[in-house]
């Protein structure tokens, strides 16, 4: 896996550096081929695949909620040689295009970090790049998913922590977990760390999602990004998405990322060939205006 000191020597104005793939279970299936011609044609110089690593066999012992959500999770283990075999085909044959990045977007669970931890140690030396993600968090019936759908976060990580804002100082809980976790051959680089406000539109505009407890979570987190001299995903898929219809980070705290000096990386989060440059004028002009 590429260090600090590669990854920042990436122009960081042209690198897309959240993407999935056809192994993807809940992707649309389209050729990888397909996603590297437009990424290519929308100018991009650097791009990284980071499809979902296959959960721990356990964690489907201690999960519940949507069965979607649930088996589409991730790719299966028994997929990871040929994802790993034709990416790295894909690297081959474009390098003189575009600069391909093989990775993955590992899920941070507290309870599988030796399992996560052993993950890493065997494919790290194999990848380029990799995202640390939070999706599921643990409610008294097992794990839960968050970014399921409205109806599924409402009856199952909403009941279980009680408002938006128990669930945004849960989610944010776990972040800060994920950042200080230390283990070999780590992620560098954190994804969409308020994907909790996925389904804020759904909900009355008086809500409260932010209170003086959440401000510090999110100020920990990133002071502590800023001080491992880490990355963090400028995921721009909820720009697009009615429930959402914002960034994560929002732009507020992705200002406050830039004023400790975080590298931002672009995050289309695609799981389409018509995705993969959603967003990216408007993080293009992020990066001067915010």
């Amino acid at each position: 896996m590429l260090g600090t000191e590669d990854l920042n020597l990436i122009d960081r104005r042209n690198w897309s550096g959240h993407n999935h793939s056809e192994f993807c279970p809940h992707g649309s299936g389209e050729a990888e081929e397909e996603y590297i011609e437009k990424a290519i044609d929308n100018g991009f110089k650097t791009y990284s695949i980071t499809e979902h690593f296959p959960m721990p066999p356990k964690f489907y012992d201690r999960v519940t909620g949507a069965q979607h959500a649930i088996y589409t999770a991730a790719m299966s283990l028994k997929d990871l040689p040929n994802y790993l075999k034709k990416m790295k085909e894909i690297k081959i044959k474009y390098a003189d295009r575009i600069q391909i990045l093989i990775g993955f977007e590992f899920d941070f669970i507290e309870s599988f970090e030796d399992w996560t931890a052993e993950q890493l140690k065997l494919y790290g030396q194999q990848i380029d790049d990799a995202i640390l993600s939070v999706h599921f968090l643990p409610t008294r019936f097992g794990l839960r998913a968050v970014d399921e759908s409205p109806l599924d976060f409402k009856s199952g990580i909403l009941k279980e922590y009680g408002s938006p804002l128990g669930v945004a100082k849960a989610y944010l809980k776990t972040v800060k977990k994920a950042v200080e976790w230390e283990t070999e051959y780590k992620p560098l680089r954190y994804g969409h760390i308020m994907l909790y406000r996925k389904w804020r539109n759904t909900f009355p505009a008086q809500t409260l999602w932010e209170d003086i407890e959440v401000e510090n979570l999110l100020k920990n987190i990133i002071k502590e990004i800023s001080q491992k001299s880490e990355f963090l995903d400028c995921n721009m898929a909820g720009l697009f998405r009615p429930t959402q219809t914002e960034p994560t980070p929002t732009f507020k705290w992705l200002q406050k990322a830039q004023q400790l000096n975080i590298p931002l990386v672009f995050g289309s989060d695609a799981h389409k060939v018509a995705a993969v440059d959603q967003g990216y004028n408007t993080y293009l002009e992020s990066q001067y205006f915010l």
